[in-house]
């Protein structure tokens, strides 16, 4: 059964359904793929979702499943679930998407878009680098802060295609840039965002600090500083990235979303997976490749690991973690 003109959200986490909250107050046709938990307690409460603009959550009931029903075909997708569940979703949706359907990555994280580029289908992959925070508890989810959203193609040149998901994002209300306006390659934008969140998601993980509590603490800012340094001797032969406008960044986008807990503290906090391998973790990668030491990152992976997998007490990953101060 064609869905032409229904757009498929896979993942209906905290930024999922923010981007849902605003779609459907568009009208736009929307199915929801999400896990089994998620359905069940989407199917039985409802979602709420509170937008910056709004006094109060506003209760949605979207169609939403764990598995889709048989026969359904899908031309364009929105993919906001964590960058870990990405080859198992893209197995999945190769018998939900048709051959050319176009695939919007609103996700964190270095080499994400893989499993998706390495189908044998014309699939127009593109990646959203995306400051949106928010948070989720229970079925209620609160926007804290928005930003700039940039748009770069992965694997094809259609233009009109990457257009299309600018005007789409326009329409709900996000301030969306295609990198060619900025006289800057899309390359540039993606590994400086995954700078940012390789410095806040593992301090603020680790520490259990907000985003904006996080740059008013010193010895954090000190640590930001040797983490930026350390990434930018990573990427050193790959592109030069000013030291001066990742720390501009971080600072930015800590400020704007100041009220917000990281998604990895979620994560921890929910006792669900992280996405540390694909940023610090792809980081460390790239270094052993460069034959560049990397200690901090190293040492960053480690520890969410640890307190992932709860193999290490909370008290003696503080501890590794002060060392680095």
């Amino acid at each position: 059964m064609s869905k032409k003109n229904t757009i498929l959200i896979a993942g209906l986490g905290a930024v999922g359904s923010t981007l849902f909250s605003r779609l459907e107050r568009q009208n736009k046709k929307l199915i929801c793929l999400t896990s089994d938990r998620g359905t069940k307690e989407i199917s039985e409460k409802g979602l709420l979702v509170q937008l910056i603009s709004d006094d109060a959550p506003k209760l949605y009931t979207p169609e939403v499943y764990e598995f889709l029903p048989e026969k359904y075909k899908f031309k364009r997708c929105i993919v906001a679930t964590k960058a870990y569940n990405n080859q198992v979703l893209a197995d999945y949706l190769v018998d939900y998407l048709d051959d050319d359907s176009s695939i919007l990555l609103f996700q964190n994280g270095i080499g994400i878009e893989k499993p998706f580029t390495e189908k044998e289908k014309d699939w127009k992959i593109t990646r959203a680098i995306s400051s949106i925070g928010a948070f989720r508890e229970g079925n209620c989810v609160t926007e804290i802060a928005t930003g700039e959203t940039k748009l770069g193609a992965i694997n094809n040149t259609d233009v009109e295609e990457i257009e299309q998901w600018k005007k789409l994002l326009l329409s709900i209300g996000l301030e969306t840039l295609i990198p060619e306006e900025l006289s800057k390659n899309f390359a540039y934008h993606y590994y400086l965002k995954a700078i940012v969140n390789s410095t806040i998601n593992p301090i603020g993980s680790i520490t259990k600090l907000k985003n904006g509590d996080i740059i008013k603490d010193k010895q954090l800012l000190d640590l930001i500083e040797h983490i930026v340094d350390e990434i930018i001797a990573i990427l050193a032969s790959m592109m030069t990235i000013p030291k001066s406008e990742v720390l501009e960044t971080i600072s930015e986008i800590a400020q704007n979303t100041s009220d917000n807990k990281c998604s990895m503290l979620q994560d921890l906090e929910k006792g669900f997976n992280t996405e540390i391998d694909y940023l610090n973790g792809k980081f460390l990668e790239i270094s052993k490749r460069e034959n560049v030491d990397a200690p901090i990152n190293s040492k960053l992976v480690s520890i969410i690991k640890s307190l992932s997998d709860k193999s290490m007490p909370e008290e003696l990953a503080i501890l590794e973690f002060k060392s680095l101060l």
